[in-house]
């Protein structure tokens, strides 16, 4: 079977280009990728080993002849896409939150509900957990099924490319303005990210912020079932460009030692344990890089309670999870 032809909608956005470096890294074919994105962004070209791709705007031609589209693009402009999408009779791969919270639509974190996928469900649409759900649910997934979860707890640093290319476009200007004497301008976040910390990622209602509020509803969606548990989070935006780090409190359902909970991790090949702490080996945003491993460590464990850290390069991650699901649907045709 020949490789499936792959539109990359969003191509010059943070997670677009993520997802374009995750295709050559597995090797996909150069004509077998297309990169698609605003007027703004069309003309340009993006390097693809000794290939380069030439972006165009996006439009109506779009999802010709592809068999898979990836939207890396804000939700109010995944919407309309992800339907002239479906009537071309083009699987969606959606990394906009736009769909998150539709029940009729898949939510997929990849090594934990996997299965979703198998049972029937209408359109061709299928929709990914942010990368702090995701990192939150498959760091915790190997030990909920072993020991059984009934209370976590999640501290997640967000660098500024939660906010896209202009987060990180932001941080860089108001660390030059700093350094050289300057007060610096807001114009993305709400105080000053240089030299700071803020402790609230999108607006905040009744006690929660925005990212908060959609990290909890999407590992409920994951998680599901009866048997629920009890989660909390709390996110915080830190002056780091890339990346997203979770400091996790878990009460499981039996006694654990650390030993035991290392053992779970560590044979979850979709995790990558790095807990060395006496030669300073612990999960760090920046050894995520291009990685779609969550990495965890800084295992402690005293009765049912556990503590870890989790770490993942954010726009990596989903771009990497949405070609895992890309590849599948493309099988299904």
């Amino acid at each position: 079977m020949s490789e499936p032809t792959i539109s990359v909608i969003g191509a010059t956005g943070v997670v677009g280009r993520q997802v374009v470096q995750a295709l050559f890294l597995r090797d996909h074919p150069a004509e077998a990728v297309r990169a698609y994105s605003s007027e703004r962004g069309a003309g340009e070209e993006l390097d693809y080993g000794e290939d380069s791709l030439v972006v165009e705007k996006v439009g109506a031609d779009s999802f010709k002849n592809a068999q898979v589209a990836i939207l890396a693009v804000p939700p109010e402009v995944a919407r309309p896409l992800a339907e002239q999408a479906q009537l071309a009779g083009v699987w969606v791969v959606d990394c906009s939150g736009a769909f998150r919270l539709d029940e009729k639509v898949p939510l997929v974190v990849p090594g934990v509900n996997d299965g979703v996928l198998d049972r029937p469900f209408s359109g061709r649409i299928v929709t990914l957990a942010q990368a702090a759900t995701q990192a939150f649910t498959r760091a915790l997934e190997p030990l909920r099924a072993q020991f059984g979860l009934a209370f976590a707890d999640a501290t997640v640093l967000c660098g500024a490319a939660v906010h896209g290319n202009a987060g990180v476009a932001q941080l860089s200007k108001q660390t030059a303005e700093l350094m050289n004497g300057k007060e610096p301008d807001l114009e993305v976040f709400p105080h000053r990210l240089a030299f700071n910390v803020i402790p609230a990622v999108g607006t905040l209602e009744n006690g929660l912020s925005a990212h908060e509020r959609a990290m909890l509803v999407e590992a409920a969606r994951v998680w599901g079932g009866e048997k629920l548990p009890a989660l909390t989070a709390t996110s915080v935006l830190v002056p780091t460009y890339h990346g997203v780090t979770l400091l996790l409190s878990a009460h499981l359902g039996r006694r654990v030692d650390a030993d035991g909970v290392r053992a779970c991790l560590k044979a979850d090949t979709g995790l990558k344990l790095l807990d060395t702490p006496e030669e300073n080996v612990f999960p760090m945003p920046m050894l995520t890089t291009d990685d779609g491993s969550v990495h965890v460590g800084r295992v402690r464990a005293l009765g049912e309670r556990v503590q870890l850290v989790a770490c993942v390069d954010n726009a990596f991650r989903v771009a990497d999870s949405a070609l895992d699901i890309a590849f599948e649907l493309a099988d299904r045709d």
